[in-house]
């Protein structure tokens, strides 16, 4: 079955628009599909294989939950107090979390969407939202620039090309990049197993980062061996994540392994494993939480803070790939301290 795309349908039981990819090999198998809405952040509500989805987005009970996987950007996770500092400049945000402001600008903005293609095995489309004069976020974050993705579906896999580009004349620009994706627990939650080969933890007091970066020996859980789910509850930072060493998610239930890739410019990871909840999320960072903070503070290895110069722009890539665990990739399990 060829690749094929829809656009403007509808999603589950929600009133939510998405576009949908889809991807099989030629036989059929492995129908791999992506449903985003672009007037919800360009937010991923679906990633399913086979039929099994691996995001957690639409559900109706016990409640509505949108979830899925926004994109956080130009500042990933929590800014402290809602203000953030940039070459002696000031910037200011409604705190909208425990007298912090998380979660960027973008998540519930809508975007431009191209027309999608589909070629072969492979169906895909790119969005994009502009920061420019006149418009709300530049408002709040008074740089011109943009931020591009192309969703990528071929079978068994999404990939995420993003660009960022520095648009204003006279300003440069700081910024960070990530994704948040809630992950489905498939199966018993001691079942589903994660490995984050982080080189660091990031030390945090309250869920802030204080920049020191700790041996992960010492975090509240060493993720650079497989650990169970069954007692990890955390919400920490990871430093030093490596494009040849991505994080692994095992589901031991069905024998299937998720792997999150990422290219060089994703150096952070957020791991948020909160009890009693049918999800988690390993989250893809080109910084640190607070990182405009940080940097302004010394603390640049610490921040990953990226900047632009007027007219320069950046290009990174983030691959989520399902398929059979190998014989090898079976246990060890650790358990969470």
């Amino acid at each position: 079955m060829p690749a094929s795309f829809a656009t403007d349908v509808p999603f589950r039981q929600t009133d939510w628009r998405v576009v949908r990819l889809e991807a099989s090999h030629p036989n059929g198998s492995t129908l791999t599909v992506a449903q985003f809405a672009p007037a919800l952040g360009c937010n991923l509500l679906s990633f399913s294989v086979d039929g099994s989805d691996y995001i957690v987005a639409g559900d109706l009970e016990p409640e509505p939950r949108l979830l899925g996987s926004p994109i956080l950007y130009p500042m990933p996770n929590r800014v402290r107090n809602g203000h953030m500092t940039f070459e002696g400049r000031t910037f200011a945000f409604e705190p909208n979390m425990g007298g912090h402001f998380i979660h960027g600008l973008v998540r519930d903005q809508t975007w431009e969407v191209d027309p999608p293609v589909a070629d072969g095995d492979s169906a895909s489309v790119t969005a994009r939202i502009r920061f420019a004069p006149g418009t709300p976020i530049h408002t709040l974050f008074p740089i011109a620039n943009t931020l591009e993705l192309t969703w990528t579906v071929t079978p068994g896999a999404l990939r995420m090309d993003w660009m960022v580009r520095n648009d204003d004349a006279t300003q440069r620009l700081p910024f960070g990049l990530a994704i948040h994706p809630y992950f489905r627990i498939i199966g018993p939650r001691e079942s589903v197993r994660i490995t984050v080969p982080a080189r660091k933890w990031m030390q945090a007091v309250e869920l802030m980062p204080t920049g020191k970066l700790v041996d992960p020996s010492r975090a509240p859980a060493d993720l650079r061996r497989s650990t169970s789910l069954s007692h990890l509850h955390i919400d920490d930072v990871f430093w030093g994540m490596q494009p040849d060493k991505p994080a692994l998610i095992d589901y031991d239930s069905t024998g299937i392994r998720l792997t999150l890739s990422a290219s060089e410019l994703f150096t952070h990871a957020v791991v948020y494993t909160p009890e009693g909840k049918d999800f988690f999320c390993i989250e893809n960072q080109s910084c640190s939480t607070d990182a405009h903070n940080l940097y302004a503070q010394g603390l640049e290895k610490a921040a990953h803070l990226q900047i632009l110069e007027p007219g320069q722009s950046l290009e990174a890539w983030i691959e989520l790939r399902v398929g059979a665990r190998t014989p090898s990739a079976a246990r060890p399990v650790v358990a969470a301290r």
